[in-house]
C-alpha cells in the first residue's frame, strides 16, 4: 500500500474548504489522480479537514457516498470555473444538494466558557452527510472574491487555490511543487542562453 502521508498536505493548499474539495482530483507523479477511491477515503478526507463526520457505519449502501461525493465535486468544479470565467454558473444541482441536507444550530461551550454556534447535520442521506462541503461551495460562489480564486500556473496542474497572501501574487498551488518546477525551468532556460 502506498504511503500518502506526504500527499495529504495537498489537501490544504486551496486555503478554502470548497477549493480543497475540488483539489481532491490532482496530478500525482504526472498522472491525473482521484484521491477519493472509497467511502473510507471520503470520510478520512473530511476528518483531515475537520469536517464533522460520523465514525460509525453509514445508513446507505457501500459506494454511494463516493459516487455522490464525486458528483458534488464535478458540480463544484463546473460552478467555480464558470464563476471564474465570468459566466453564470448553473446552481440547480448544488441547490438540490443543499435542499436535501437538513441541519440545525447547536450552542456549545469550551473550557473557558466561550460560547460557539455549531451546525449539526443529519446523516441519514448522502446529501446531509456532505452538507458542510456543499455549503462551503455555496459560500464560495456567493461570497468569494473571484479575483483571488486562481488556477495554478504549473504546467498541467489542475489545482485551484484562494490567494490569501498579503500581496495577492500567489501563482502556484505550492511553492515547493509547481513553483519550484517553474523556477528550475526558468533557470535552465536562462542558463541555456548563456
Amino acid at each position: 500500500m502506498k504511503d500518502t502521508t506526504n500527499e495529504n498536505h495537498l489537501d490544504f493548499v486551496g486555503d478554502n474548504l470548497a477549493i480543497n474539495f475540488i483539489n481532491t482530483r490532482r496530478m500525482v507523479e504526472g498522472q491525473l489522480t482521484d484521491t477519493l477511491q472509497s467511502d473510507s477515503d471520503v470520510k478520512a478526507w473530511l476528518r483531515r479537514l475537520e469536517v464533522p463526520v460520523t465514525t460509525g457505519s453509514l445508513p446507505f449502501s457501500d459506494g454511494v457516498l463516493l459516487k455522490r461525493t464525486r458528483q458534488l465535486r464535478e458540480i463544484a468544479l463546473a460552478a467555480v470555473q464558470d464563476r471564474k470565467s465570468g459566466k453564470k454558473p448553473s446552481l440547480a444541482a448544488l441547490n438540490r444538494f443543499l435542499a436535501d441536507a437538513p441541519s440545525h444550530a447547536v450552542l456549545t461551550t469550551d473550557d473557558t466558557r466561550n460560547i460557539r454556534v455549531t451546525r449539526v447535520y443529519g446523516k441519514e442521506t448522502v446529501e446531509a452527510f456532505l452538507a458542510p462541503v456543499a455549503e462551503a461551495v455555496a459560500d464560495l460562489l456567493a461570497d468569494g472574491d473571484f479575483n483571488f480564486v486562481r488556477h495554478c500556473e504549473g504546467n498541467a496542474c489542475v489545482m485551484w487555490f484562494y490567494d490569501r497572501t498579503k500581496g495577492h501574487r500567489r501563482r502556484w498551488c505550492t511553492s515547493t511543487g509547481c513553483g519550484n518546477r517553474a523556477k528550475v525551468a526558468a533557470f535552465r532556460a536562462r542558463a541555456s542562453k548563456i
